[in-house]
């Protein structure tokens, strides 16, 4: 990742908004969710890119963070342009984008009807219009607009709904800028909101996605244990497990000679890692899964 914070949190943006694409639409748009077929699935992708009548430069442009396909009641679709935008400043061109993408999809799509919502993490609240003029030519788009400085911090923590959370960890975000032990701490606090909420695991696994790329827990001055306690919720149970095997047999093969001193090592392996898991809150029987060791070994930790 970059050492510039609206890159990785930018993408961290796009990526929630597909992974967690109905929750999104039932936070920003309630109204739009209420009329959703829930037997269909919703199709998305990031940097959508649309056909583009001009110059051969114009045709690659990328004109849209993320594209939603919605489908409704009734069998028709609806287009859903979500600009995310993650801005330390004002960004000048932000609405002129959306009218963009909202004209471009509208135009390549004509069967559906379009729609769209932005994110705005810049220091302007006036970023929810375009107009443009042009010799008796008059153009106007209005759109929601969800700028995420004015959302309180106490508000989100409150709202236990999955997108609130993100945009939680989103809020968190611009208090913690480049600092390490900021990232961190609100690492750990948006880990321990996510226990006992009612998530289900892909709800959980986009939410803690999100406060991974968010935080940057791959940038320097992160924590081991903070790294350790997030792969173990994003990641399976099998993908642990290996790895769980991959680092049982590093620590065996740091013990020569004695087969005793190869056991005793895995087996201290194994302990350490039961140790973080129930510092974290994880099931019993998950740790069992993972570690193989028996219940009354696990209990006695």
């Amino acid at each position: 990742m970059s050492g510039r914070p609206h890159k990785w949190r930018d993408a961290a943006w796009k990526q929630a908004l597909v992974d967690g694409a109905r929750e999104a639409i039932e936070y920003f748009m309630p109204d739009l969710a209420s009329d959703m077929d829930t037997s269909r699935e919703i199709t998305g992708m990031t940097g959508a890119e649309l056909p583009v009548a001009g110059s051969d430069s114009d045709k690659d442009m990328l004109v849209s963070d993320v594209f939603l396909n919605i489908p409704v009641t009734g069998g028709e679709d609806w287009n859903v342009v979500c600009l995310a935008e993650q801005q330390d400043a004002h960004d000048n061109s932000f609405a002129a984008r959306m009218f963009d993408s909202w004209v471009r999809i509208r135009a390549s799509r004509p069967a559906g009807r379009t729609t769209g919502f932005a994110i705005y993490t810049g220091d302007s609240k006036n970023v929810s219009s375009y107009a443009e003029s042009c010799y008796g030519l008059e153009a106007t788009l209005r759109f929601r607009t969800f700028h995420l400085p004015s959302y309180s911090v106490e508000e989100l923590r409150e709202d236990n709904r999955p997108f609130a959370r993100v945009m939680h960890a989103g809020r968190l975000s611009l208090e913690s800028g480049n600092d390490a032990a900021l990232r961190e701490k609100y690492a750990w606090e948006l880990l321990n909101m996510t226990s006992g909420q009612g998530y289900d695991k892909r709800q959980r696994k986009f939410i803690l996605d999100f406060a991974g790329r968010i935080f940057w827990l791959n940038g320097p001055g992160i924590s081991r244990d903070l790294k350790e306690a997030y792969e173990m919720q994003t990641i399976s149970l099998e993908e642990y497990s290996k790895r769980i095997a991959e680092e049982a047999a590093m620590i065996q093969g740091k013990f020569e000679g004695k087969i005793e001193g190869k056991i005793e090592g895995k087996f201290e392996g194994k302990i350490e890692v039961a140790r973080k898991m129930l510092a974290r809150k994880m099931p019993i029987n998950e740790i069992i899964d993972i570690t193989g060791l028996n219940e009354k070994d696990i209990l006695s930790l």
